[in-house]
């Protein structure tokens, strides 16, 4: 089809739900079309390849990257036309009832249907904001883990309580030296079997703490936490970390 043809269905987002959307619309024998702002397929799951991924309908976990794959070849079964690279900017509809999407670029797509499969939008981690943290933010700090190997035998310090940051707690007790997991609340807010599993482990769990400040030292990190209780100037302390650590997997995903 032509770029000025009209689509029956535009999926903006191509990540796993665009994905599914396009093989189902596919399956209906409709025209379809992907615009992803990116230049790949896959989405959000591009951020944890090596990442197993526990909670996908009629699939035994799996990592990130088998997930992206498996998706890709369920989304591209009925052959949908697939634009990357590609922002859709606005989106107006005609007197007949059809809809132009409107690219950064400015192009111009037609479609009678449109499906906004983003997710959470265009990927961009939640920066933690603590005291030092420029000075020391690359290579110690970390928003994603694509490789599991680049934390063996390291000491590794995790902020975050939700399901993300239990996950990579998980993941990478197998291969760090030492995990810690720093939350400021009391509970953790997972799944209740990798909570289990968390507090079952060798992973030392540091609630009710947030951190305050980071420095680096002799190729080294200094990260300082406060407890956020009622007297937070009671409980302070410094933890000394190897030169590779992580912070704030919760900026992986929002928990």
């Amino acid at each position: 089809m032509k770029q000025t043809d009209t689509f029956d269905v535009t999926i903006i987002g191509g990540g796993a739900a665009g994905l599914f959307a396009a093989f189902y619309s596919g399956l209906r024998s409709m025209s379809t079309k992907i615009i992803e702002t990116t230049g790949e397929l896959g989405g959000k799951m591009h951020v944890y390849p090596e990442k197993m991924v526990w909670d996908v309908g009629g699939l035994p976990p799996l990592t990130g990257a088998d997930l992206i794959d498996k998706s890709i070849e369920q989304g591209l079964t009925f052959d949908p036309t697939v634009v990357v690279n590609e922002t859709v900017t606005a989106i107006t509809k005609t007197a007949q009832g059809h809809f132009v999407l409107e690219t950064a670029s400015g192009e111009r797509h037609y479609s009678r249907t449109v499906i906004i499969a983003i997710g959470s939008g265009i990927l961009d981690p939640h920066k933690l904001e603590v005291e030092g943290l420029g000075e020391c933010e690359a290579p110690n700090i970390h928003y994603a883990v694509q490789s599991l190997k680049d934390f063996k035998d390291k000491t590794v310090l995790i902020s975050g309580g939700g399901n993300t940051a239990i996950d990579w707690a998980n993941e990478l007790e197998r291969v760090a030296k030492h995990v810690y997991l720093i939350y400021r609340g009391e509970a953790l807010g997972g799944h209740e079997a990798m909570i289990e599993q968390l507090l079952e482990g060798s992973v030392e769990f540091l609630p009710e703490r947030s951190i305050t400040n980071i420095q680096t030292n002799s190729g080294a990190t200094l990260i300082k936490w406060s407890s956020v209780t009622r007297q937070p100037a009671k409980r302070q302390r410094w933890m000394l970390m190897t030169s590779l650590s992580i912070t704030d997997i919760n900026g992986i995903q929002v928990c």
